[in-house]
């Protein structure tokens, strides 16, 4: 393992920013939510009536987890965001040891780094020496920032030690999916289905009835073992051994793998391509639809899946939470203070859905960055394509996918109640409450065409604007921020249609801005430098 300290020291060198933003946001997102248990149950003798309402409500258990002790400020948090850290954080392992090891080799990286004397091995060693390493880091934040909130030690410690070992697995994976693909989009592909998949298989396992043989599934989804090991509700730390075997496992692969493969390349060997190009490709836009035509098509069936399951969440919604008004008074913060439980349900669903459309259209446009770095887009430059060109072929999609698959995304939430009610007016709210965010979406990927064109090494900014999205749709409810802060992203002028009217304004006001935007940063691309490998 020669070189492997220089190399450890190289990748915390290169990828703080990247630690160090992921790790911030959930260490701050967890201790919050605990703080303002007081204000979300402000009598915790009435939660018995409220864990058994919510045990017995396989609604509730699949969105959000099983509840297992809200009479106390850590049981709270473990059930409302325990889940979704775990989650975040196994996207956060996964992106980081991805372009850590494979995004690296792609670029010509390792193969510089191995020009040194360094072991076969210790590339590999070192990125995921520093993606543990930052878990560890993760769970010890966890745990001592609950402590500090005056929650028990012991659940504390299981709490964080749970989170790290969740995003510990998704390291393996994404170890194994670098060398199991030969490109860093391919991995990441495979590796964050991989975790969509184990999240929707913990959501069908705890809305299954307690006596049923799905429930046991449970126990085979990584993001389920830290509500198993049972935070602040009689500890069961030996299940964290599960994640720690299963870890060690997918490392042991990750580095067998690698030694059977040659550098550069995968283990799934890349299917050969033509020998002449099809007359389609003979311009950027259709090498941009042939290189993003998978993603979109990855991205379209898995919200539309989605989509589907949450709106079925949607009928009876105002009688389920008829027992829990607590939750019924967060669920109304979600959907700008209605009375209408239903509609709030719909505001607060597509509040969370058009953030991850946002981000999937910055993705399609961020290919843009990838083409130059790889050297690429230079190559697509040499011939008779101006920049302002290229950089459109990658903007339309990026524009014109999300258009297309948000209002369908809103029509999918409502169909479940318009059955229910035999009316089409549910379909036409939700997906009309899909089009008023739009202008929301466009400016986002208008912010990233103008950091990318303009000072493109400011890129993440764009990213981390949609991670304070996330955060404020998610717990911005419980905490009852001020308003002023809870302005603070491009949705919030928007209006949160059906409970509030559609009004052209805000509409065409964030429509022209994200179109300043967009010809600032094209204008931008079209006089700085293009950057290569």
């Amino acid at each position: 393992m020669e070189g492997l300290a220089w190399l450890v020291r190289l990748g915390v060198r290169t990828s703080r920013w990247f630690w160090l933003a992921w790790l911030v946001g959930l260490a701050v997102v967890v201790p919050v939510t605990a703080a303002a248990y007081e204000q979300v149950v402000p009598d915790p003798a009435t939660a018995t009536q409220t864990i058994e309402s919510l045990s017995n409500n396989p609604t509730m258990r699949a969105m959000l987890g099983p509840p297992t002790s809200l009479t106390e400020a850590g049981g709270f948090t473990v059930w409302r965001v325990g889940t979704f850290a775990g989650t975040v954080a196994g996207l956060m392992a996964i992106l980081g040891v991805i372009r850590s090891t494979r995004a690296d080799e792609e670029v010509g990286r390792i193969e510089l780094a191995r020009s040194a004397v360094v072991g076969r091995h210790a590339p590999l060693a070192a990125s995921l020496l520093v993606c543990l390493g930052a878990c560890t880091v993760l769970g010890v934040a966890i745990t001592t920032s609950m402590m500090a909130v005056g929650t028990d030690a012991a659940g504390s410690f299981v709490f964080g030690l749970g989170t790290a070992a969740t995003a510990a697995v998704f390291v393996g994976v994404g170890a194994v999916a670098a060398q199991l693909t030969s490109s860093a989009r391919a991995a990441r592909g495979a590796a964050i289905a991989t975790l969509l998949a184990a999240y929707l298989l913990r959501a069908v396992a705890d809305g299954a009835p307690a006596d049923s043989p799905l429930r046991p599934l449970q126990w085979l989804s990584p993001v389920e073992w830290m509500a198993l090991s049972r935070p602040y509700a009689g500890e069961r730390p030996l299940v964290l051994l599960l994640p720690a075997v299963v870890t060690l496992l997918l490392i042991v692969l990750a580095v067998v793998l690698e030694g059977r493969r040659d550098h550069g390349s995968g283990v799934w060997a890349a299917r050969p391509g033509r020998s002449h190009a099809l007359p389609s490709l003979a311009g950027p836009f259709s090498l941009s639809w042939r290189l993003h035509r998978n993603g979109i098509a990855g991205w379209a069936v898995g919200l539309l899946i989605f989509s589907a399951m949450m709106g079925s969440v949607a009928t009876g919604f105002e009688q389920m939470l008829s027992d829990t008004p607590q939750l019924a008074e967060i669920v109304r913060r979600m959907g700008q203070g209605t009375e209408i439980l239903t509609d709030a349900f719909f505001v607060a669903m597509l509040g969370v859905v058009v953030i991850i459309v946002a981000a999937f259209g910055m993705q399609l446009y961020g290919r843009l960055r990838h083409e130059e770095d790889a050297g690429h887009a230079e190559a697509v430059l040499a011939a008779a394509v101006p920049r302002t060109r290229l950089a459109a072929s990658h903007l339309v999609l990026a524009m014109l996918a999300p258009t297309v698959l948000l209002p369908l995304v809103g029509a999918l939430l409502g169909t479940a109640v318009a059955l229910s009610e035999r009316s089409w007016d549910p379909v036409w709210s939700a997906a009309l409450g899909g089009v008023a965010l739009l202008p929301g979406v466009w400016l986002s990927v208008g912010l990233m065409v103008l950091l990318h064109g303009v000072t493109p090494h400011l890129t993440p900014l764009a990213w981390a604007v949609m991670a304070w999205s996330l955060v404020l749709t998610w717990v911005g409810a419980i905490l009852a921020l001020p308003e002023w802060v809870t302005e603070l992203t491009p949705f919030a002028r928007l209006p949160a249609y059906p409970v509030e009217p559609f009004t052209l304004l805000p509409f065409l006001v964030t429509t022209g801005i994200a179109v300043v935007l967009v010809v600032l940063g094209l204008v931008g691309y079209a006089r700085r430098d293009i950057q290569g490998p």
